[in-house]
């Protein structure tokens, strides 16, 4: 139960705090977790901070540089389309 509130600027700014801390742990522990598995937490964490970034007051809370250039993503080869 939640005993106290936040504002919407208090809950996102500590959602990035969150989600920066766990990419950098991911970004630490090779070998940790299934790389499948950790992969696909990274890949999410990515894109919650990609539409946080979306937000107009981002940049104030230091969402001002590119998310994927930082914590790049594998990407699967996608097959060429059939004509």
């Amino acid at each position: 139960m939640c005993f106290f509130k936040l504002t919407g600027e208090d809950i996102l700014q500590h959602l990035i705090a969150l989600l920066k801390e766990y990419l950098d742990e991911l970004s630490q522990s090779h070998g940790t977790y299934a790389h499948g598995f950790a992969e696909g937490q990274k890949t999410a964490y990515v894109e919650c901070l990609e539409i946080i970034q979306h937000w107009d007051k981002a940049d104030l809370y230091g969402l001002n540089w590119d998310i994927e250039e930082r914590y790049p993503l594998s990407r699967h080869k996608k097959r060429p389309e059939s004509k």
